[in-house]
């Protein structure tokens, strides 16, 4: 039995983990290079050499094992924190259950959840709530609002899953502005998330509308013209390996009108 198919999420976290403390590491002078990379993590003598297995986790087509997490934490603190981050197991198991989703919630820092929970429960919040949440344009607050969503659609609020969606889409731009290790990472992040919230309509006695925005087309249209271009040359990057490109859809353009109207 074959291993299975790497995922979005896969690609994104690994990506996300090894820009984060090759960065770290390359800021504060302790490598100059990918080969001190390797010089560096390869001291530890119980990590057998593995020929390219950095470059893997660097386009993200490999999964670090345990050791690995652990020994790359040693040298740059904090990086483990990453890859477990709980966004990555919220988007892979796409929770629904409304105490799993309220457990999830409690998990996150105290920042993020002290306008939201008290006494482990869900207290009265609002609209200013959110918006003061999505401000902070961390993986902790996306991660947040992603709940939240997925909350309010298990409960029957419309809106609280319409601001969700609207609230996270208008603030990708800021997510990525702020979180310097989603440069390359955040192309997969956006389409994982992207292709899982939604704005939803009422129609008569009809099911729910889901309409699914797409992030590309509010880049496109909002974005800082420097963030943009940059997203824009990264995402191209990506789709000229092979080994990448399958999970990076092509856009359709007639679409576009519709997002336009939906995001105004």
């Amino acid at each position: 039995m074959g291993r299975p198919l790497r995922t979005r999420i896969d690609f994104a976290k690994t990506i996300s983990w090894y820009d984060f403390f090759y960065n770290k590491l390359l800021n504060s002078g302790e490598i100059r290079n990918e080969f001190g990379l390797e010089k560096l993590l390869y001291k530890e003598p119980k990590n057998g050499y593995v020929t390219n297995l950095f470059k893997k986790y660097k386009f993200g087509l490999s999964t670090p094992k345990d050791d690995w997490i652990k020994t790359v934490d040693s040298k740059c603190i904090g990086s483990s924190h990453i890859i477990n981050h709980p966004i990555w197991k919220n988007l892979k198991y796409r929770t629904t259950e409304e105490y799993l989703i309220l457990l999830e919630l409690n998990n996150l820092p105290d920042y993020i959840i002290e306008n939201l929970i008290q006494n482990r429960h869900i207290k009265g919040f609002n609209k200013s709530d959110l918006e003061k949440l999505a401000k902070y344009g961390s993986l902790d607050s996306l991660c947040a609002l992603y709940l939240l969503h997925q909350w309010g659609y298990t409960i029957g609020s419309t809106s609280l899953v319409n601001d969700c969606c609207s609230l996270i889409i208008n603030n990708l731009e800021l997510v990525l502005e702020k979180t310097t290790y989603l440069q390359r990472s955040h192309i997969f992040l956006f389409d994982e998330i992207c292709d899982q919230i939604f704005i939803m309509e009422l129609k008569g006695y009809n099911r729910p509308l889901k309409i699914k925005l797409n992030w590309r087309q509010y880049r496109n249209s909002n974005w800082d013209i420097e963030i943009r271009e940059k997203s824009k040359k990264i995402e191209d990057e990506l789709i000229s390996d092979p080994k990448i490109s399958h999970l990076i859809p092509c856009i359709d353009e007639s679409l576009a009108n519709l997002y336009k109207k939906i995001l105004g």
